[in-house]
């Protein structure tokens, strides 16, 4: 490709870059960070906290801040049990999806409580699409078979909008979800409907900006062989 099919095209993949990074996920909700005033333990507990979607939003991960003591007889479990429920008159309703995952251990979490071991937790999530509404993210230390005290905390937040955190001690399903006193620190990656180009869309256009500037290059050729 000569200079002049550069020139021309140069511009165009800088656009398409900046589009492409654009589709990067982002959050869609925050419930707040961690306020390192406490935590509220997660094994023989399940913990729960509602959010709100604006707009059709599908989700690709969760971030969840946490604390605990690592010995031989508590701590993290390694992974982490997680739902999207519905909404039912406030509270926890039915599973809308669900899986066990090992999340991503990453810095960024302020000490708290005397503990000596405090974590962001990546969740990846596969790609779920919620329509606009309100809706509960469970969270759980290991798998929910294990319902022995870990001293594994998810880290409180500052009280905001929505209903406080909710608790429901063993057995899982049947005891009546509490009221756990806190909000926690947690907020969830996506894409919301609309913002953005969806990614065949993109290439597509893609392709066919390419191809005009490769056609542009060409036709500016053939006018400096005729001058």
């Amino acid at each position: 490709m000569t200079r002049y099919g550069i020139c021309s095209i140069a511009p165009i993949v800088l656009v398409l870059f900046l589009t492409t990074a654009a589709l990067g996920a982002a959050p869609v909700y925050v419930n707040g960070a961690p306020n390192v005033v406490s935590g509220n333990e997660a094994t023989e507990n399940l913990q729960a906290e509602d959010f709100v979607l604006d707009r059709r939003t599908m989700l690709t991960a969760a971030r969840i801040w946490a604390f605990y003591w690592d010995d031989p007889l508590s701590g993290f479990l390694g992974s982490l049990e997680w739902s999207i429920r519905a909404d039912a008159g406030g509270l926890p309703g039915g599973i809308l999806f669900s899986g066990i995952a090992t999340p991503i251990v990453g810095p960024g979490a302020p000490a708290c409580c005397d503990s000596p071991i405090t974590v962001r937790l990546e969740i990846p999530l596969p790609d779920l699409t919620l329509d606009a509404g309100a809706y509960w993210l469970t969270i759980h230390n290991g798998p929910s078979s294990e319902t022995s005290f870990e001293e594994f905390f998810w880290q409180t937040a500052d009280d905001n909008s929505t209903r406080r955190g909710l608790r429901q001690a063993v057995p899982f399903g049947v005891s009546p979800w509490i009221d756990s006193g806190f909000e926690h620190a947690f907020e969830l990656d996506g894409h919301v409907e609309g913002e953005v180009p969806e990614p065949a869309t993109l290439g597509l256009t893609g392709l066919a900006l390419v191809g005009w500037g490769h056609r542009n290059a060409s036709n500016r050729r053939v006018v400096r062989k005729a001058l």
